[in-house]
């Protein structure tokens, strides 16, 4: 008997969606007392090198620009410069790890993100490099670059979550 028969129960052919027979309907992704699954999950993206290595570079993004605010001297608030490069090693280690190693540290992404997120708000209540506050052009794209990768970070780990995106090292079977 060989390794099909075994696990479809004696039958030949190949079991595909994960169920004895291939006869059950799977819902992996339908919340209990629900008909249908989320209007996103219907959308899927099976790309996981090109997703995994757009995180990266949305998390470099935003260390580059945390760190470009920093060396600027043009700082939003008193401690400033500690929060940026604050954010700046987070961004290093997370895209470090995530290019050397095969976990999932997708979630820890959002903390670089938010981080951010606070930094750039917290500037706006402070002394923010602005134009009309004396920054120049360059260094206010940074700033507001900063934040928008940020939410652009926390769209991509929504739709990863969502099962919308995957990202190395899994791949996702279309028969789910």
């Amino acid at each position: 008997m060989n390794i099909l028969e075994e696990k479809s129960g004696g039958s030949t052919t190949p079991n595909v969606v994960g169920t004895p027979n291939a006869t059950k309907d799977v819902y992996h992704h339908r919340k209990p007392g629900r008909r249908r699954a989320n209007f996103f999950r219907y959308f899927r993206f099976n790309l996981p090198r090109l997703t995994k290595a757009l995180i990266m570079v949305v998390i470099a993004t935003i260390g580059a620009c945390a760190g470009a605010v920093a060396a600027s001297g043009h700082l939003p608030f008193a401690g400033a410069e500690i929060a940026l490069w604050i954010v700046v090693i987070f961004a290093v280690i997370f895209v470090a790890l995530s290019a050397f190693t095969r976990r999932d540290l997708w979630d820890y992404g959002t903390v670089v993100a938010a981080a951010a997120t606070i930094v750039y708000f917290g500037g706006i209540f402070g002394y923010p490099p602005y134009v009309h506050n004396g920054a120049s052009i360059y260094l206010a794209a940074t700033w507001n670059l900063m934040l928008f990768a940020s939410l652009g970070y926390f769209v991509l780990n929504w739709a990863i979550n969502l099962g919308i995106l995957v990202v190395w090292p899994h791949t996702q079977g279309f028969t789910d």
